[in-house]
Formats: C-alpha cells, structure tokens, sequence
C-alpha cells in the first residue's frame, strides 16, 4: 500500500517560528523550510530509526538520505514512478533472481476462539436484525467479510495477531463503505474501519509520533499514541478508536491529546463494545452518552437525546453477496435416504385433502382476527389494507401434501380468515410478515432443498421438515410451527433454528392473542410495543424489565 502525505509545521530558530512543509511518499519524507537550519532542527527532534521500532512504528527515511536516490535525481519523477509501481491493492509480483514471478506464498488461517467468535456472531445477529428492521441503509453499506487468507496474511506480514474478538467481526464485516467506513457510525460519529485501515491510520499516527520525537508520547496507556495500537473506528478529523492488542481494551485517541481508556467509548473488549451496540439499538437506550436514531434516509445516526419515533420504510435487506469466483471444494456427504425420510424434508407421495379446523379453534381464531382487524381499521388503516382475502382451502390442502403436514387447527383457521397479509404487511413483533398458504409451501421447499443437499449436521440445527414456516421476516429468517410440539420458534439462515426465547410460544393462538392484546393495550410483547406512523403498524423496542 502506498500512503502519501503533506503537512505543515513550525520550527523555532533564533527566536522566530519558521513554517516548514512536510511531505511523504510511504515512510520516506522530504522537510522543506526555506532554512537549512529549520529544516536541520525537525530532523534532529525526530526518533532515530531505532526509536521508531521500539516504539511499533516504521521508521522514517529523510528524502535526500534515500540509497535509491541519485545526487540531482528529479524527486517528482522518482516519486510519480513510486507511486505508478504502488498503485492497485498493495500485493504485487514476487520476482526471483533469474527474473522469473514466483508463487505468492500461501497464509494459513487461524481459528478464534470458539467461545469468543460465537459472542461476536451473536453480537452481528442482533445488530443486523435491527438494521433490517429500522436502517436498512446502514445495512447494506456493511461491507462483506475479508477472507480468512487476507487476515492470515495481515497477522504474518505484522508478525502479531489480532485479538480474537476483532478477528471474528473481521470474517463478518471488513468494515463498511464510505470514507473512513462512514456508512456505519459508532457512537458518536466513529465509521467502522476495514482490515486494511489499520496500517492506514495507524501511517499517519506514527508519522506524528516520529516526526514529534516525544519519548513520553510513545506510551499505550498514557502517551498520545503507540504503533501497536490497532484502529477500528475513525471520524475522519483527527479522533480515533482502537484496540490495545495487549489486553484487548478499546480506548479512544485525538490529535495532540492522550489516549483516554475511560472516556465514554472505552470498552474492555471490542466484543463487549458491539454487545453494548445491539442492547442499545435494540432497547432504544444510551449507549453510554448517545442514543440511535435514524435519518430519513433510513441511515443509523447518534443524538444526545432519545429519538421520539424512528421513521417507518426503512426495513429492507443486506447488501446483494457478490458472484463468488468458482472453487473446487469437497462434496460434503449428502444425507442417505433413511437420514432424508427422518428428517422431513422427504415425504411420501399423498393427495391434498380438504380439512375443516375445529370449529371451538376456529371460533377463538375468529374472535381475534376480528380485534385485530377493529383496531387496524381505526389506528393503523395502512397496515389494515395489506391483509389478505382467505385463503383457498385446497391451496393449503395442497401445501399439506407437499409438505408431507398437517397444519394445526388455530394456523389454518387464520389462513382461511386471512391468506397472509403480502409483503412489509401485518404480522408478528417485531417485523415479521404473515405468510400465504402458497408461500408457506414454497419456503418450506427452498429451505427443506438446501438440507437434502447439504451435510447431516444440518437437520434439526439450521432446519428440519417437520417445521411450517408462517411469518417472513425478509432478512432471511422466519417464525415457524413445530408440528411435532404445536409451539413457534425462530429460524435465521445464519444461525439456524431457535427452540426457546421471546420468540417462542406454546401455540399460534396464544401468539395471535397475544399480539391482539398488546394492540388493544399498547403494552409491550415481549420487549416490542405497537406504535403508528403515517397510518402504518410499526413495533418500537423498549427496555425490558430487570
């Protein structure tokens, strides 16, 4: 990578500040004052080369000291060739002796700690989910995950390792788009910084520091900066957070002042810092001074006051995954076909059959269908409007035999009241859309697919076909019924399924009460309160009890 740099600066000779330019191709620099005497004096105050490494920083190499440089040699030249030769993604061609590129070598990844990674994924789960509920924009300027090769290669080439908390999130987001990863801000205005914008910060810092030749300075805990200090957030003018790799705290550091491991975004960990993130985005509370808010442009912000309302519209999904280049991997041993029987996704051939729900199950169905649709009609006449006309009775015999299940009475009651609701319509807290008959059938097909494709550990963990997906939440996960219990749980392509937790309830009736009352109430359902903008239903988190 090639880094380039200009700055003023003043030296005091006889009294008189003489202002001076400094500019920097790489770790060379050229000092020009107008004055051999001033120009002397910055050299002479900044850390010898010894200094420098002593304190994690590369060292400086004064322009006219530079072995490649002839006696007259045109500087602009040298350093637009410089700067051609360094151009693209930093990795160029290794040439051997005889003139011939060589093999880039290979880097072995490491795991994280298994423990740690797992906090981390959580953490990212929890944060996603927010923001394809509430900014989405945000979501989708979250970069991809760097390949566990490229951060090989990073600890290798640095001779140190990322603390295992960073390295996780690094294999969930490099990152996020935007100068300085503006697209996803940390409290209160910190874009979340790529792999490679460690080195990035961490050039101009060190500069700084060796420029400076404060001894004092050059301290991890106490100075103004340290070049084992690894930035992971950056406002752009001057203020930085990073982690110290040694103990794996987050501190925060600005221009020409020490870095603060207490100030409001000191965290013990970068892993506790991104837990801190989703319980404040999720409860709607501080994270430590700023609350989250959303712009209009559905983009994540930070304020000193908690936002009244967030603005509705802004659920949408992540970022579209790039084509990946086609690799030769492993086959993984599919499932046999007693394994694919057992695990649902498999059943026999059958003809639809029609079925009547229980009419006691039908009559409570009813009841609540109408509550709900009484209090839509009156408060949130936009969400009134996506549901449904019923379903057809044989499009959900149909699902039925395709599915190889039979639907419970209280969920084929409320299709044959209402076939779903459409998309970003009603459903469930906290941005969960009711399902059609038809699309019940093929999500349980696409997702069954992907088991009797893929290993055996993916039955029962990540899905199973005994499961009938009902609400969508566009992000990919659903709620489901468990045929084999009657109760509801969760599913997310990246976690797999969830038996137990605030999306689970003993039934599909006791949801739908639930989710009446709590209309009709204003109270919460489990941790989601409904609210009304611009005529539309939308669930604000509030804090849970303690």
């Amino acid at each position: 990578m090639l880094l380039l740099g200009w700055a003023a600066a003043g030296a005091a000779v006889g009294g008189e500040i003489v202002m001076c330019s400094i500019g920097s191709v790489g770790t060379s620099v050229s000092v020009s004052c107008g004055d051999p005497e001033a120009e002397a004096e910055i050299r002479a105050q900044a850390f010898t080369a010894e200094e420098a490494r002593a304190v994690g920083c590369e060292p400086i190499v004064w322009d006219d000291d530079r072995p490649d440089r002839a006696p007259g040699a045109d500087s602009d030249v040298e350093d637009d060739q410089a700067a051609d030769a360094g151009s693209g993604d930093g990795v160029g061609v290794v040439i051997d002796p005889q003139g011939f590129p060589e093999d880039e070598p290979s880097y072995l990844p490491r795991a994280p700690d298994a423990a740690v990674a797992a906090r981390v994924g959580r953490a990212w789960d929890r944060i996603e989910r927010w923001l394809g509920a509430h900014a989405s924009a945000t979501l989708r300027k979250l970069q991809f995950p760097v390949e566990p090769e490229r951060v090989a290669r990073w600890e290798d080439d640095h001779d140190r390792k990322l603390p295992d908390d960073l390295y996780a999130s690094y294999l969930r987001h490099d990152g996020s788009d935007g100068n300085l990863g503006d697209g996803f801000r940390l409290p209160p205005s910190y874009g979340l910084l790529g792999l490679a914008e460690i080195d990035y910060i961490n050039w101009g810092q060190c500069q700084d520091l060796v420029l400076d030749g404060v001894r004092e300075n050059a301290d991890p805990e106490h100075g103004t900066w340290h070049g084992s200090l690894m930035p992971v957030g950056s406002d752009g003018h001057g203020a930085e957070l990073f982690v110290e790799p040694r103990s794996g705290r987050v501190g925060e550091s600005s221009s020409g002042e020490s870095l603060r491991y207490d100030g409001p975004m000191g965290w013990p960990s970068y892993v506790a810092m991104l837990e801190g993130l989703a319980e404040s985005l999720e409860t709607g509370t501080a994270l430590r001074d700023w609350y989250p808010t959303v712009t209009s442009g559905c983009e994540l912000r930070w304020a000193e006051e908690p936002a009244e309302s967030l603005p509705g519209g802004c659920a949408g999904g992540a970022r579209p995954s790039p084509s990946p280049t086609p690799t030769v991997a492993p086959t993984p041993d599919k499932l046999t076909p007693e394994q694919a029987r057992a695990s649902g996704c498999r059943p026999g051939r059958r003809a639809p059959v029609v079925r009547v729900p229980d009419p006691s199950v039908a009559a409570q169905v009813a009841t609540i269908w109408r509550r709900i649709e009484r209090w839509l009609a009156r408060k949130a006449p936009v969400t009134y409007k996506t549901l449904t006309p019923p379903a057809r009775p044989l499009d959900i015999a149909k699902a039925e035999a395709a599915m190889g299940l039979r639907f419970p009475d209280d969920l084929r009651a409320s299709l044959l009241r209402h076939d779903g609701s459409g998309d970003w319509g009603f459903g469930p807290a906290p941005f969960y859309d009711l399902m059609s008959a038809k699309d019940i059938r093929a999500d349980w097909k696409m997702l069954c697919g992907f088991v009797l494709g893929g290993p055996e550990e993916m039955v029962d963990t990540w899905w199973d076909g005994h499961l009938i997906p009902f609400a969508d939440a566009h992000d990919g996960g659903n709620l489901f019924i468990d045929t084999r219990t009657g109760k509801t749980g969760e599913y997310f392509d990246e976690t797999g399924l969830t038996f137990e937790g605030d999306d689970v309830w003993p039934s599909y009736l006791a949801l739908l009460k639930a989710t009446a009352r709590s209309l009709e109430t204003g109270r919460p359902i489990r941790g989601w309160r409904p609210t009304v903008k611009k005529g539309a239903l939308d669930w604000k988190s509030v804090t849970k009890p303690r």
